[in-house]
């Protein structure tokens, strides 16, 4: 299987995952998208280019069929994996994650980003990368000469909707590692930021794959009406609603069963 970790998150969130691979019998595989740690920053943002990057790396590896999955921000470019690569991709599966947020949210949730995103509605990307980049550093500047326990602390405020993971020491850990990733080069968060947030160039209908939607009656962040914009495109989508979880809860505390359900799916072909 292979993850797309949410934004701002690199290849290292995958290793809170590890230990449900392994007892699920996954081999799992978690990529940094273009400007996140070793991987080349690309400054024309595309969901389709990152899913058709990601169908090459999987034949350039030699994996014949796979499941492929994104968490939050890396929802959208799962997706454009399983659209780019049909014939090997065997489910999909978004996990809490976003949606066109200025259609189901409205421009008024970030109105820094959509002043930002105007400027790539009207053509002009150059304007559009340097605005995005400047506000990602704006908002990632103060971490900076933060040590780990604020730095997690600050990154997670605004998502972690009262969730008991913030308090887990393992978890903690995983994000200060890929935290310093992060504030290496935000043209990962800028790349993703303006993909996601522009007129998407991938459409939801031409997924083939059997797809599971994860998300959170509570999430703040990808609000349950972007699990139900996915299932009203995606044909025969099983939509799973958590009652009473957000954002931090959706995305990291249920890996087994998620796991699992990617397995159920890829071998029955259906929605199990």
């Amino acid at each position: 299987m292979i993850m797309h970790p949410g934004t701002p998150e690199t290849r290292i969130m995958g290793t809170w995952a590890h230990e449900a691979a392994l007892s699920t019998g996954v081999r799992l595989l978690c990529v940094n998208r273009p400007g996140y740690g070793g991987s080349t920053s690309i400054r024309d943002p595309s969901l389709s280019r990152v899913g058709r990057d990601t169908a090459d790396m999987a034949a350039l590896l030699g994996i014949d069929e796979y499941a492929v999955f994104g968490l939050s921000g890396g929802g959208p470019f799962a997706l454009a994996t399983a659209v780019a690569d049909p014939c090997r991709v065997r489910a999909l599966g978004v996990i809490g994650g976003t949606g066109p947020w200025r259609i189901l949210d409205g421009p008024s949730k970030d109105p820094d980003g959509s002043r930002c995103l105007a400027f790539l509605d009207a053509g002009d990307l150059a304007r559009a990368w340097e605005c995005m980049h400047r506000d990602v550093d704006r908002a990632y500047g103060s971490l900076v000469e933060l040590d780990d326990d604020a730095r997690v602390d600050g990154m997670l405020a605004r998502i972690a909707d009262g969730s008991d993971l913030m308090a887990d020491a393992g978890y903690r850990a995983v994000w200060a590692d890929n935290i310093r990733v992060v504030l290496d080069n935000v043209d990962g968060s800028t790349f993703d930021n303006l993909a996601w947030g522009a007129g998407w160039d991938v459409d939801p209908h031409d997924v083939a794959a059997p797809t599971l939607l994860w998300y959170g009656e509570l999430d703040s962040a990808c609000p349950p009406a972007h699990g139900r914009w996915y299932a009203d495109r995606i044909a025969g989508a099983d939509l799973v609603m958590l009652q009473g979880e957000g954002h931090i809860d959706v995305i990291d505390r249920h890996w087994p069963e998620i796991l699992a359900r990617l397995l159920a799916l890829w071998s029955a072909g259906t929605i199990a």
